[in-house]
């Protein structure tokens, strides 16, 4: 099955002056929304990842990445908050499968999400296959292709693809559709390449939106 993958397009990532906001990245907007909307148009599955922080003791094994745990982040996404939300231009409402404390898997939601043509998974850490709901779901709905777009290019983008690689899902990366953080210098490019050298490709989002992409 082919699927559209949205990485964190969340509005503390998106927003300007939100705690994870990358100088710039409003530009790729318009393109997540073609996306999208080419998505629902066309009845692509859309699955996506989202950023989950608590800041709580339970948590805190998880939340490595946040700067009261000796990571390089500050608090954001935090549950309950407006940051948490989706960008107007990516909410496609799909039903939300966390990231259990106890790490189980609910199928039925697995089955609500392919019902309904979309499904997030929550995570607390950089990768979203540190969520096992993510490696399962992929391998119950036998999904092969992905096309993927959000952000952070050299950050969750990345291993989000690596991941799906490594799973033998052939991933898009559509250009028009990712940003990098790039705290430092040369960061985007390793990604970039480590992505290509797992077997990932660079596309043009009109290809995307023309159907020209597909292997299968």
């Amino acid at each position: 099955m082919r699927i559209f993958y949205d990485v964190e397009t969340q509005k503390d990532f998106m927003d300007l002056g939100a705690p994870m906001y990358a100088k710039g990245v409003e530009i790729i907007r318009p393109a997540l929304g073609q996306l999208t909307q080419y998505a629902k148009d066309n009845g692509i599955m859309l699955v996506g990842g989202m950023d989950v922080h608590f800041g709580t003791p339970e948590y805190s094994h998880r939340e490595v990445e946040l700067i009261v745990n000796g990571g390089p982040f500050p608090m954001h996404t935090k549950k309950g908050t407006e940051g948490l939300r989706k960008i107007p231009e990516t909410d496609f409402g799909g039903i939300i499968h966390p990231h259990y404390l106890d790490e189980h898997i609910d199928l039925e939601i697995f089955k609500q999400g392919l019902k309904q043509r979309g499904i997030l998974f929550e995570k607390q850490m950089y990768d979203i296959h540190t969520n096992p709901a993510v490696g399962e779901f992929m391998n119950y709905a036998k999904i092969d292709e992905a096309v993927v777009y959000g952000v952070l290019t050299d950050w969750c983008v990345k291993d989000a693809v690596l991941g799906m690689q490594k799973n033998g899902i052939q991933t898009y990366v559509v250009n028009e559709g990712i940003y990098a953080l790039e705290a430092n210098p040369g960061d985007t490019k390793k990604a970039v390449n480590d992505m290509e050298r797992a077997g990932a490709e660079f596309v043009n989002l009109k290809d995307v939106l023309e159907g020209k992409i597909w292997r299968s």
